[in-house]
């Protein structure tokens, strides 16, 4: 027992890395596909990939040295059914009862079972799977295991370290099963997927400034990556065009929403989009006035600033000090503005780009 629970505890730790490796793409999916992340759905869909990686690392861990594994003899599959009730009669006394109870065998079949009952839950609560689904999913998760035991972690080691047991993959099948019907009294007590999606559905119909922020950076990083290919062409193909990296990227703020109808590929992923204030498709040169002005506000003003207070240190001696001051006092100006924007979105203000171009954001997400 105490062997399992290290391996959970090895699973908790590594699970904040696996977090923050699939955070982005989870969050940019939640924003395409509902216009926000609920925090219920977030608690949900996380504890069932933490349940996983607990699953996985039971059935792979203790990992042992590839010279242990070598000499390794023994059989790799077990492939007669219901085999386990041999060996629990192996390993019972016949005239002591508590054997049968506190029984190697027994415990391994039963911790089988138990290991996929949260599946079965989760299949049936959250993905709403039918239950010949369940059956189907809990089969297949089951072989995965056991191939990845066959196979000597995907042929990692010369060998299989770990027995492939057909009474195994049916245990596993039988936990998911018992999952399914578990999770009913739960049913009382938790909101329904639909109602889940209904909630999201319903808050993304406004714009939020955490989702503002991710189609920024989605826009940011396409728009560095389109500048960086253009550089590499002109200097393949042609020759080497001076700022032509700067131009592309600019460029990309005004072409994309003239091309795709007020989206950009940042605002596309989030299902957002650029309108006039009433609405209506916006100009190219209210798109030019937009960005225009948020490149001014966040990008040139700053360094301008920046440069000028830098000059204004008249001892050598401050100039470190002076630049790690101002570099804290800028980052404390963006916080303090995106702040102050969360607070004019919250009043439903428009903020002071929308103003002077006439345009807002609106979602695209249909429930």
């Amino acid at each position: 027992m105490m062997l399992y629970l290290d391996i959970i505890k090895q699973a908790f730790l590594f699970f904040p890395i696996l977090a923050l490796l699939i955070a982005a793409p989870y969050t940019i999916y939640n924003y395409h596909k509902y216009g926000s992340v609920l925090s219920l759905r977030i608690i949900i869909v996380y504890s069932f990939i933490l349940y996983l990686l607990c699953a996985y690392f039971l059935v792979i861990l203790p990992l042992p040295s590839r010279q242990e594994v070598a000499l390794l003899t023994g059989p790799r599959a077990q492939l007669i059914p219901f085999h386990f009730i041999s060996d629990i009669f192996k390993e019972a006394h016949p005239k002591h009862i508590l054997r049968y109870i506190n029984n190697p065998a027994l415990f391994q079949f039963l911790f089988n079972i138990v290991m996929t009952i949260p599946f079965g839950m989760y299949l049936r609560y959250y993905f709403r799977c039918s239950l010949k689904k369940t059956w189907i999913a809990s089969f297949l998760l089951s072989l995965f295991f056991e191939l990845t035991q066959l196979t000597g972690l995907y042929f990692y080691y010369p060998r299989c370290y770990r027995l492939f047991d057909l009474d195994d993959l049916m245990a596993n099948t039988l936990g998911g099963f018992l999952g399914y019907h578990f999770v009913s009294p739960f049913f009382r007590v938790l909101p329904s997927r639909e109602q889940i999606d209904t909630i999201s559905f319903r808050r993304g119909m406004e714009v939020s400034l955490a989702r503002r922020l991710t189609a920024i950076c989605l826009d940011f990083l396409a728009a560095m990556f389109f500048g960086g290919a253009a550089g590499i062409l002109c200097r393949i193909i042609f020759s080497p065009v001076p700022r032509i990296q700067t131009v592309v990227f600019l460029a990309y703020f005004i072409v994309s929403p003239i091309l795709f109808d007020g989206q950009t590929l940042g605002k596309h992923l989030t299902g957002t989009k650029i309108v006039t204030a009433d609405r209506k498709t916006a100009s190219w040169q209210q798109y030019l006035i937009r960005y225009t002005a948020i490149f001014l506000a966040f990008f040139l003003l700053p360094q301008l600033c920046y440069k000028l207070l830098k000059f204004c240190i008249v001892h050598q001696t401050m100039a470190e000090y002076g630049t790690l001051f101002l570099s804290g006092l800028f980052a404390l100006g963006y916080v303090s503005y995106f702040i102050f924007a969360g607070i004019m979105m919250a009043l439903h203000k428009p903020l002071f780009y929308e103003k002077i171009s006439r345009t807002r954001i609106i979602s695209t997400i249909r429930s």
